[in-house]
């Protein structure tokens, strides 16, 4: 008697548990909309890319400085590699700051990319007033890549600390080569330097 009165009232507990987890897992997963194909039209992606590859993208040459990157001779070369890079998460906050993570291949023996996630600000003509780069990733294959940068990109997002990501905390688990105790992002130059 005494059982048959706590089994339903324990499978209740537990229907009622598994539903709130169930209920509060499918918010969060429908809070933010990451995928650039769901937000951005491909001509917008490309325009986007563009846009900030003068930032994530190396110098064109040694002879060339951060100063004149801009120039109009380096076009072609920053639009080449606007055409390689990719925007593996884009998120447009609701006040208007848009989150990103762009990848671009990295020097390796085999095929491997690197991830920068960033973010910016732009005015009402659509000129960029503000740029940061919040975390460079390590060199990795495609889908450790895609499955390491979702879990930066959504704490991100979301205003969490980064820095349990870092080289130095991360242990055995590269998630993020810079910053570190060296290397910094200066968001007055809008490019990396050492300390």
């Amino acid at each position: 008697m005494l059982s048959s009165f706590l089994f339903p009232n324990v499978m209740k507990k537990i229907l009622a548990g598994l539903f709130g987890i169930l209920f509060l897992g499918s918010c969060s997963d429908t809070s933010y909309t990451i995928d650039p194909n769901g937000q951005l039209s491909k001509e917008e992606q490309a325009q986007f890319k563009y846009e900030i590859v003068r930032y994530f993208e190396k110098l064109p040459s040694e002879k060339v400085r951060h100063e004149n990157k801009f120039d109009t001779l380096y076009n072609a070369y920053y639009q080449q590699k606007a055409k390689e890079a990719r925007l593996l998460f884009y998120y447009k906050a609701p006040d208007s700051t848009e989150y990103f993570a762009i990848t671009k291949l990295a020097p390796s023996l085999t095929i491997k990319r690197v991830a920068t996630l960033g973010k910016l600000k732009k005015d009402n003509k659509g000129k960029i007033t503000y740029y940061e780069e919040a975390a460079r990733t390590w060199k990795m294959v495609e889908p450790e890549l895609h499955k390491k940068t979702e879990v930066l990109f959504m704490d991100f997002i979301q205003g969490e600390d980064l820095s349990p990501y870092y080289t130095k905390n991360a242990g055995e688990d590269f998630y993020i080569e810079f910053p570190d105790d060296h290397t910094f992002y200066n968001i007055q130059t809008r490019k990396w330097e050492t300390k």
